[in-house]
């Protein structure tokens, strides 16, 4: 199976509440595989961590008292046509270039635009940086982009 392009979504977890109210959906993180590599922004700051590190963070994740109380899990979508290498190309340089950036879910609240990213609106940049969908920017969230991603991905 490949990697690249991967996505994962979380379904619960600690902040489920608040992005149920705001959402409407129990998807609650999104985070993007490109070169075995797991590219998602967290507190504080975008990061990136190879991807059998990633499991294994899942897997610790979900079995802290405090999330598995609020019905944690997680799954995969998979790209149904390989990206292009020229499409990989600009997505990972995209990625990349975040990495470090300032987490902020303040922009997705107040509705506009602010210096930090937050996971759904940098993965979804960075897919679209393919070509295969334009980003919602800060009003993605997790469930917006799930549904974008349905025609092109399947699980």
């Amino acid at each position: 199976m490949p990697t690249n392009g991967l996505v994962i979504f979380w379904v619960g977890g600690l902040l489920v509440g608040p992005i149920n109210k705001h959402t409407g959906s129990c998807l609650t993180h999104v985070a993007i595989v490109l070169d075995e590599w797991v590219y998602e922004a967290v507190p504080p700051r975008v990061r990136k961590m190879r991807l059998l590190d990633y499991y294994v963070h899942l897997e610790e994740w979900g079995q802290n008292k405090f999330v598995e109380q609020r019905d944690f899990s997680w799954f995969i979508i998979q790209p149904r046509k390989e990206f292009s290498l020229q499409a990989l190309t600009i997505m990972k340089i995209y990625a990349q270039s975040q990495v470090g950036r300032r987490y902020m879910l303040r922009g997705y609240w107040q509705k506009q635009e602010t210096r930090g990213i937050f996971c759904s609106q940098y993965i979804s940049k960075i897919i679209e940086k393919s070509g295969l969908i334009i980003s919602a920017n800060y009003r993605e969230s997790p469930a917006s982009l799930y549904n974008k991603l349905l025609p092109y991905y399947h699980k």
